[in-house]
């Protein structure tokens, strides 16, 4: 049995992902992030650390209020 996403729509269901802030893996490491970044660490250091991007680290650091 197939459904159609126009069909479950039509049915008022919602689709695609949640809306809303979401959880990032470095919410985890937020105390060493600022902790870093209060000792000079350079954003592509703390990227390299927890294995994530310069860019998504520093979108993380503006949805937080920290300064980078």
């Amino acid at each position: 049995m197939s459904l159609s996403f126009a069909h479950l729509k039509a049915q008022g269901l919602k689709l695609g992902r949640p809306k809303g802030p979401g959880k990032s893996k470095l919410d985890v490491f937020r105390p060493e992030i600022e902790g870093l970044l209060a000792n000079g660490s350079t954003q592509k250091f703390i990227a390299g650390r927890y294995k994530t991007t310069e860019a998504n680290l520093h979108n993380w650091l503006k949805k937080n209020g920290l300064k980078g």
